[in-house]
């Protein structure tokens, strides 16, 4: 009798613990993005702040195609309990100022079946680290003055 309450118990457990919020295609893509609740992300300090202040030029490095070893790498765990396993989406909450005004957004990573970055989404919309100036290349030219030639004197 304990064995027949024991195993459903651990199977809807398992199968909890591999979801995702979003429905994510195999190719890591979804037309409805789900975002879990500010409030409940598991990346929580001492205080009223949740989530990290990010180093943007780090963010701005992420790209398709990257694997979640080298995200890691570059803005750290993941800030919400997707899963435990077979996890392809991944949620920040990052903190940054704006005209001098604290600001939260929220950042999302869907992944493909072999675990690639492929999709990328802000909330709210156009959140997120501002498009850096493209590096101005200044060309200096250096002019030089050759000595003019030594006269020379007839004697």
């Amino acid at each position: 009798m304990k064995l027949s309450i024991i195993l459903p118990v651990i199977a809807a457990l398992t199968l909890a613990a591999c979801g995702n919020l979003s429905k994510v295609s195999k190719e890591g893509t979804t037309d409805n993005p789900v975002w879990p609740d500010a409030a409940k992300t598991t990346f929580r300090h001492d205080g009223t702040q949740h989530g990290t202040w990010p180093n943007w030029d780090n963010v701005r490095q992420i790209e398709a195609g990257m694997n979640k070893d080298q995200i890691y790498e570059l803005i750290g765990r993941p800030h919400f309990q997707e899963g435990l396993y077979g996890v392809r989406e991944w949620d920040y909450l990052f903190n940054y100022r704006e005209n001098g005004e604290h600001k939260t957004c929220q950042y999302k990573i869907l992944f493909d079946k072999d675990k690639n970055a492929q999709s990328f989404f802000w909330l709210p919309e156009g959140c997120g680290p501002k498009k850096s100036a493209p590096e101005v290349v200044r060309e200096v030219i250096i002019r030089e003055v050759a000595p003019a030639p030594a006269a020379r004197i007839r004697q």
